[in-house]
């Protein structure tokens, strides 16, 4: 399969299309191809990639295969009145509407930078309670989440409630953090 961008335009700002956000339930492993479903339609799309070492075969052979960060999610901005233009792909459950377009914007910015950071992190299931933080400094400078502790290191959980998921993302000692009231 060609290489499916995250985001379609490449040079659009997630918040340029606010007002116009959907999220897309989608078939088990059909992620990429409506992405390219999406693209080949000129409609713009945000899917969030990560690569991902697999091993594979008798001889625990690694190779590095991109796959997306909320599995079975998509998120697209399409005028309702063209939603037909999704119909005949066949590799999607259900259209679920965004009802605070700005909160979901804020969500999904804050996890192309923990993405694009470079930083380990791990999706969890739900989301992760407690008190908002903004981070003051590093690669996450301007991100809001939740800190959490696990094995004494310190986390950023980043909830992305359309999904009902969380990217924990490991935070340096040396962070400056704020927390919000």
């Amino acid at each position: 399969m060609e290489m499916i961008p995250s985001r379609y335009p490449q040079d659009r700002s997630l918040d340029e299309d606010l007002g116009s956000w959907w999220v897309m339930h989608i078939k088990p492993n059909c992620e990429k191809l409506v992405a390219a479903y999406l693209l080949n339609r000129d409609i713009s799309y945000y899917l969030p990639l990560y690569n991902r070492r697999v091993r594979k075969g008798c001889f625990n052979n690694t190779r590095i295969m991109e796959v997306p960060l909320f599995r079975g999610y998509l998120c697209f901005a399409l005028d309702r009145e063209k939603h037909s233009l999704l119909y005949d792909t066949h590799k999607f459950v259900r259209i679920l509407p965004v009802e605070d377009q700005e909160k979901f914007v804020s969500e999904l910015q804050s996890v192309v930078k923990a993405v694009e950071s470079g930083s380990d992190f791990i999706v969890r299931p739900g989301l992760v309670p407690g008190r908002k933080v903004l981070i003051l400094s590093g690669p996450l400078g301007g991100t809001e989440g939740v800190v959490v502790r696990s094995r004494g290191d310190l986390q950023l959980a980043l909830s992305v409630k359309m999904f009902n998921q969380s990217v924990l993302v490991r935070l340096d000692r040396q962070t400056d953090v704020e927390v919000l009231s």
